[in-house]
This record gives structure tokens, C-alpha cells and sequence, in this order.
């Protein structure tokens, strides 16, 4: 019995609670907005941009490879040594040495002594003497059961280059990979 009476009660609370009306409020709110200056001072006028077309013909393009840092041909180079840079490039002078991992090697009977080496992504390429791999002009010079040697190319600064050899080398071979 007591519940149903505990819920009229309620019911007679909330009711009584409503009647009142919110003037009182609506009052309070319609004063602070009537007397409330605002503190911020307005943004200042923002200039009108001028339009300028981008015209990039005398930019490098960012989506074809980047020159060689070399200097132009002849361009007081007499008695430096260079390397070929009329010549096309190869399909293995697109990665850099570090990214092959010599496999091994076999004797041909059409090309002698060829290399087998993998790149990093896992394909599998032949490589014989004369070949061009890696990114600093490198031509494969020897090939042994071991390693392989590679005479790369490096601009020294003042419009000569210097030939560097670095040895690659199979897994597991003692010795440095620059000899």
C-alpha cells in the first residue's frame, strides 16, 4: 500500500515544482545580453591576394629523375679522369649496391663467369663482366666464386671523379666489402 501512495506523492511534488514558470529566468538572461558589451575587437580587413599562375618551365620537373651531379662535359675536366655519362643507363643502376645480396656464381660457356644476384625485393638477376649496377656508375670488373667487383664512379667535388671498387660479396665470406 505504501507504494502506490509514495508514487502520488512524487507525482503531486513535480507538478507543484512546474507551475512556477521561467520568467524569472528569461528576465535574468534578457538583462546580461542587454548590458554585455563585447570584449574582442573586431578582425582587421584582410588584403585582397593578387592571383599569380605558376609557371614551372624553368624548374625541375619533381617527377623524373634527378641529374647527375656532375659537371657539364668539358667543363675544365682536361686530365681528370670521367666516367661515360653519354651512355644509357641500365636496369640495375636504379638500386643502390646495398640493396643486392650476391647468390652465387657459374661458368657459361657463351659469357664465362657470371653472377647471380638477388635484390631486396626478392628478384633474381644475371650479372656478367661489363655490366652496370648501382646508383654511383658501378661496372662490374671481376667476378670470382666469392665476390664480385664493382668499380664505381663518385664526383669529388671539383669537377673530377674518383673510381672507388667495392666488393660484393657472398653471405657468409670473410673479408670487408670495400677492398
Amino acid at each position: 500500500m505504501n507504494k502506490p501512495l509514495a508514487i502520488v506523492a512524487a507525482s503531486l511534488v513535480l507538478t507543484a515544482c512546474s507551475q512556477g514558470g521561467h520568467q524569472d529566468l528569461v528576465a535574468f538572461t534578457e538583462q546580461v545580453r542587454s548590458s554585455t558589451v563585447p570584449s574582442a575587437e573586431p578582425l582587421p580587413k584582410m588584403p585582397e591576394l593578387v592571383r599569380v599562375d605558376y609557371n614551372g618551365q624553368n624548374f625541375r620537373n619533381p617527377f623524373e629523375p634527378a641529374p647527375l651531379n656532375a659537371p657539364s662535359a668539358g667543363a675544365n675536366t682536361q686530365g681528370c679522369p670521367q666516367p661515360n655519362l653519354e651512355r644509357d643507363r641500365e636496369q640495375l643502376e636504379s638500386l643502390g649496391l646495398d640493396q643486392f645480396t650476391l647468390v652465387g656464381t657459374m661458368y657459361t660457356t657463351s659469357d664465362g663467369q657470371v653472377a647471380l644476384v638477388s635484390t631486396n625485393q626478392g628478384r633474381l638477376h644475371r650479372v656478367a663482366m661489363g655490366d652496370y649496377m648501382g646508383l654511383n656508375l658501378g661496372q662490374v670488373v671481376e667476378i670470382t666464386s666469392d665476390y664480385i667487383m664493382i668499380a664505381e664512379w663518385v664526383p669529388a667535388g671539383d669537377g673530377c671523379w674518383q673510381r672507388r671498387d667495392t666488393a660484393l660479396r657472398l653471405p657468409g665470406s670473410q673479408g670487408s666489402s670495400e677492398l
